[in-house]
């Protein structure tokens, strides 16, 4: 089989999309020795991969749009299965193979106040429908972003869901990531986004520095984004008074690293179709408090401490408890251990790879 790769994603600072798919591609190869995979992109490639991928630059100065509509769909037209992993975005197409296209999760639909702008759910809504129509096989995250494309969406055939590994390798923690002071500190991790919960965090942590309630920082990771003017303020004044520390972007060796020394993974948010930074902290034995929304329950199981980011008083007494109990931080750190195993590459890849073998027969047979 060659699996001609849409990799624009790529060209990205990473993502956890960009993350998941190179770690997809690598695992199917892994599961498949025979398998061929071409990388098509327009940019440098910010992920490079490893092994048999076979990256093609094509059309660097041509205009995106007409990358995507013209180049694009020629190079990739002739792969047994032309796959579009950046949610959807599949230009039309004339193949004699099959086009499978990922699409993480509709959040737009979900996110209260998403669409600014009259019409552009309409727009949201057409490009999302013609991604599937336009495909043969799609690819979503989890259970709950499965049953919102069809709720929301006219589906021929129900997503598969692919269950990703963890993109990050404890062992490869960078030592020397983290000051050598012996501060405790919280973790946060998933972009400055007001979807996330990350104000309202902020504010909390601040409120409990203040008082006096808690020793340990809570160190920020991502490009700083401060959405809004009160959001800039709350966190400066976080910083300045010693209860917030922005690291920004950081690697993945010293993202492990961080995962390993915090307390907890603290991650309020509301609205995932997956939820890898969960995965990642369980994977490095970091414990997880985040919520029961969406996809979250289904990544973290019985091993995360639960709340509701809207009840400051539970959202505290949370922190605290795991500020204070060393024993809940080993429980949550074997079962966090114990849950993150049951995510696998090799399961992904032969769920992705089962799945593209039948539409292609399918195909074939028609």
């Amino acid at each position: 089989m060659n699996i001609g790769l849409d990799a624009s994603v790529l060209e990205l600072p990473p993502t956890g999309i960009a993350k998941v798919t190179a770690g997809l591609s690598h695992a199917c190869l892994a599961h498949d020795p025979g398998l061929t995979i071409s990388a098509f992109h327009r940019r440098p490639l910010r992920l490079t991969f490893q092994g048999s991928i076979t990256a093609h630059p094509l059309g660097r100065w041509v205009p995106h749009q007409y990358w995507r509509s013209l180049i694009l769909p020629r190079a990739i037209r002739h792969a047994d299965v032309a796959w579009f992993p950046w949610n959807g975005n599949v230009p039309h197409l004339k193949t004699t193979g099959i086009v499978a296209s990922t699409i993480h999760d509709v959040l737009p639909l979900i996110i209260p106040g998403y669409f600014r702008a009259p019409g552009d759910e309409v727009r949201y809504r057409a490009r999302v429908q013609q991604d599937l129509d336009r495909s043969d096989v799609v690819f979503t995250d989890s259970i709950y972003s499965r049953q919102q494309i069809v709720a929301q969406f006219n589906t021929t055939h129900e997503p598969v869901v692919i269950r990703f590994g963890p993109t990050m390798t404890p062992a490869s923690a960078r030592s020397a990531a983290v000051s050598p002071d012996d501060k405790p500190f919280f973790v946060y991790v998933g972009g400055y986004d007001r979807r996330k919960g990350i104000e309202g965090l902020v504010r909390l942590f601040l409120a409990l520095h203040a008082e006096g309630k808690i020793a340990s920082r809570l160190i920020l990771t991502g490009t700083p984004n401060y959405f809004s003017e009160a959001f800039r303020d709350v966190v400066k004044d976080a910083v300045a008074r010693g209860a917030v520390e922005e690291r920004g972007y950081v690697d993945e060796p010293t993202l492990a690293h961080l995962f390993q020394r915090a307390r907890a993974l603290v991650y309020p948010s509301k609205y995932e179709g997956f939820g890898l930074p969960p995965l990642e902290a369980m994977t490095a034995g970091c414990p997880v408090i985040t919520t029961r929304e969406t996809s979250l329950p289904e990544v973290c199981g019985e091993a995360a401490v639960y709340i509701d980011p809207d009840d400051t008083r539970s959202f505290a007494e949370a922190l605290l408890s795991i500020e204070t109990d060393a024993h809940l931080r080993e429980r949550l750190r074997a079962a966090g251990f114990a849950q993150a195993a049951t995510f696998t590459w090799e399961e992904a890849a032969a769920t992705f790879l089962g799945a593209l073998r039948i539409a292609l027969q399918g195909r074939r047979q028609g």
